[in-house]
């Protein structure tokens, strides 16, 4: 492995794949499609190539001279069918390229959640899990990646190598920003206690294996799951990271699916108050108040509400603007009906519903890196308190 191509290299992993790779004295490249996330690699001596993935030929211009590919770029910018279509002929674009440039090796970046968010507890937990579409953007667009690549080895002998993560945390991850942010606007709870299963993997565990996947003949047409040696609870791992915000949040108050279903209904209630009842004023009185805003706008159509709100008042004739302007002075100055329902303890310590899904994510199951260790010698040397410990000390640095 003398010059790898990085695909997704602004991103959390591809990010640390790069410093790693650096650091080990290997040639690196990246493909960059947006430069304003290109802030963590402007430090490092690796070679940055302005490009997509759906772009053919910025992909050939960045693949040129590379012996290995790291393929990890996933679209998170858009949804739906745009987001199938960019990890699925995205990844189809990076395969055809390696392909015709000769590259000899590919490491594609897959997902557990192939299997789905919540597979059912009692079945097999290794690699021959049946793949689970269930509408969610990202696990089926990795579905559709991984097949892509599985093609094109069957196919075509492109030498891939598939790797399905589990939950990767760390310094600058998604899941580590996420339970910090929650923690520290007091939102984040224990549903149910938290007391499934957490398959994660510490980012430089899952570096070690992607390296390991690129030299290693054995590697060649595998799918390996890749998490770590043990397993922690959710509520561990949650509340490891609010530890981290602030120790005071410890332990985290629990609530059950039905509680937090019920508090939901409250805030939708709340929130139907707030917009309708009393006067349009009123309304905008109370989307002033930032811990109102904050829950209101984590109501989808809450935004779009307001802003249309403001737009009819600005188009009606004089007369009846006349009096909405008056109704809008009184609530300003206090007046108008009271707002009710869920006060601001309730809105700020609300999880998300997609919160709430991925605070429990594989919850049922323990995923098996015995194929890992097998094919690849993988085995993860930092355990879940070193691991914490580093993401614990970043979390203080960054300031969330």
């Amino acid at each position: 492995m003398k010059h790898v191509l990085i695909t997704g290299a602004t991103g959390f992993i591809g990010g640390r794949l790069a410093e790693v790779l650096v650091e080990r004295g290997v040639e690196v490249t990246c493909l960059v499609r947006r430069w304003g996330g290109a802030s963590r690699l402007a430090r490092l001596p690796v070679r940055m190539v302005s490009g997509d993935v759906l772009d053919a030929a910025s992909l050939k211009r960045a693949m040129g001279g590379c012996d290995v590919v790291m393929h990890g770029a996933v679209d998170s910018s858009v949804q739906g069918r745009a987001h199938k279509h960019a990890s699925g002929e995205g990844t189809r674009q990076v395969m055809q390229a390696a392909l015709e440039l000769g590259v000899s090796r590919v490491v594609h970046l897959s997902s557990a959640a192939v299997h789905g968010l919540s597979p059912a507890a009692g079945t097999s937990t290794d690699e021959g899990r049946p793949l689970r579409r269930i509408g969610h953007d990202y696990c089926d667009g990795k579905i559709a990646a991984e097949r892509i690549a599985n093609a094109y080895y069957a196919q075509h002998g492109l030498p891939v190598s598939v790797l399905r993560p589990t939950l990767v945390y760390g310094p600058f991850g998604y899941y580590s920003s996420a339970v910090a942010r929650a923690a520290r606007e007091q939102r984040l709870v224990l549903r149910d206690g938290a007391t499934g299963i957490c398959n994660c993997v510490y980012v430089d565990n899952l570096i070690q294996s992607m390296l390991l996947a690129a030299v290693r003949e054995s590697a060649v047409g595998a799918i390996c799951t890749i998490s770590d040696a043990q397993p922690v609870t959710w509520r561990e791992f949650l509340e490891r990271h609010a530890a981290a915000v602030d120790p005071t949040l410890v332990p985290l108050p629990v609530m059950s699916r039905g509680a937090l279903r019920e508090a939901r209904g409250r805030l939708r209630g709340h929130a139907l108050r707030t917009l309708l009842g009393g006067s349009v004023g009123h309304a905008i009185r109370q989307l002033r108040d930032p811990a109102v805003k904050h829950g209101l706008l984590a109501v989808p159509g809450v935004e779009w509400m307001a802003n249309t709100a403001k737009a009819t008042i600005a188009g009606l004739p004089a007369g009846p603007q006349a009096r909405v302007k008056r109704a809008l002075a009184k609530a300003k100055s206090g007046g108008g009906t009271s707002s009710g329902g869920a006060g601001r303890e309730g809105v700020r310590r609300l999880l998300s519903p997609v919160e709430e899904t991925s605070f429990t994510a594989f919850e049922h199951v323990r995923f098996s890196i015995d194929r890992a260790r097998a094919v690849l010698g993988y085995d993860p040397t930092i355990d879940f308190d070193e691991g914490m410990a580093r993401t614990a000390a970043w979390i203080r640095w960054s300031g969330i």
